[in-house]
């Protein structure tokens, strides 16, 4: 399940069933799947009864999770199914993680439970970055395949060479005079063989950068890059992909091999993972510090819907408010915004804005508690 998911989940409205559902008994691991998820399906009904939904509306509305029960092939299933219901639109998965048990009917569909999860980084996008060959991979849980890159982008800085040139590259040329014996030209200027290297490499990597952003950002998963030292310095300055992992493989790519650059991806996403609580706090001290960081829930709520917010971080488990923070999240989804699980918040919400608010909101700042 990538953000774009979460997007056609957060345009859809009520009533919303949101099934999380583990696979196997907590403590026996007997109970069987589909016995579980009919199970499931009842305590929907109860609640769909509730909201005032008749017989033979419930029984309608539930049909495809009875269906999904009985046609599913569970053998050697682990983890959690997960299951969207609304009118018109089902949608079921296999989460890898087992979630706790939890069967949610409102106007929109429950996604807390899923953020940790998503954060676990178990797909991503790897940039093998080398003068002569330029090569990206989708890396999930089976390995790595390559992606194709854009027909109009050099896939060599000998390709991108041969196109234009270094726009700081401030070379002349005058004639050495009749004096010297010589007819070819003289080469001076302010650029050194060092500084015109390093300028056509920061001018074909941002290239790069402009040219792979549309493919990145169909998923929004982290992004590794493979190069020399050199190679890593240069992309760094002009990378714009705002999930790009700071730690990167170093060395030559092609001779390490897919499987060697897989190995070393996976260690740097378990890596980056303990450090998302440390990024996370430090990202709220900088907003905090520029006038950009709410934790006022009523004021997220608003700054939400107006499209204020850049970045949510939320409790996956909030002790009250779980459907004012679910809503939150969901629409800081649509409106292009970011939504992270972070558990170790002193309040159960907190956002970073896009610009600052109005002096009228100053109060609902950083020291704002819910």
């Amino acid at each position: 399940m990538t953000i774009f998911d979460l997007k056609e989940l957060a345009a859809i409205h009520g009533p919303c069933l949101s099934i999380f559902q583990p696979l196997r008994d907590e403590f026996s691991q007997v109970t069987k799947a589909d016995t579980r998820l009919n199970a499931a399906a009842r305590k929907a009904d109860a609640l769909l009864e509730e909201k005032i939904f008749d017989s033979a509306a419930r029984a309608d509305f539930l049909r495809p999770i009875f269906e999904l029960a009985q046609n599913t092939d569970w053998s050697g299933r682990t983890g959690s199914m997960v299951i969207f219901q609304a009118p018109g639109f089902t949608t079921a998965n296999f989460w890898p993680d087992t979630l706790d048990e939890k069967v949610h009917v409102g106007e929109e569909f429950l996604i807390l439970p899923l953020l940790p999860g998503m954060a676990a980084a178990r797909t991503f996008w790897l940039l093998a970055v080398s003068i002569k060959h330029l090569r990206l991979f989708r890396g999930t849980p089976e390995g790595l395949a390559e992606v194709e890159l854009p027909k109009d982008l050099p896939r060599s800085l000998a390709e991108a060479a041969a196109f234009d040139k270094p726009d700081h590259d401030l070379e002349n040329r005058s004639s050495p005079g009749t004096g010297s014996g010589q007819t070819a030209a003289v080469r001076s200027g302010t650029t050194t063989t060092h500084e015109a290297m390093r300028q056509y490499l920061h001018d074909f990597f941002r290239k790069i950068d402009r040219a792979i952003q549309p493919i990145l950002a169909k998923t929004g998963d982290p992004l590794i890059l493979a190069a020399i030292a050199r190679e890593l310095a240069i992309y760094k300055e002009v990378n714009t992909y705002p999930l790009l992992i700071e730690q990167a493989i170093h060395g030559s790519p092609a001779p390490m091999g897919e499987n060697r650059l897989y190995k070393e991806a996976l260690d740097l996403l378990k890596a980056d993972a303990g450090r998302v609580p440390g990024q996370s706090h430090r990202e709220m001290d900088r907003a905090a510090g520029r006038g950009l960081l709410l934790t006022d829930l009523a004021a997220i709520g608003e700054a939400a819907e107006a499209g204020q917010i850049e970045r949510l971080l939320v409790e996956p488990k909030p002790a009250a408010n779980e459907d004012r923070i679910n809503r939150a999240a969901l629409v800081v989804i649509r409106n292009s915004g970011t939504v992270a699980a972070c558990d170790s918040l002193e309040t159960s919400v907190a956002a970073i804005l896009r610009y600052r608010i109005t002096e009228a909101r100053q109060p609902e700042l950083a020291s704002s508690r819910i």
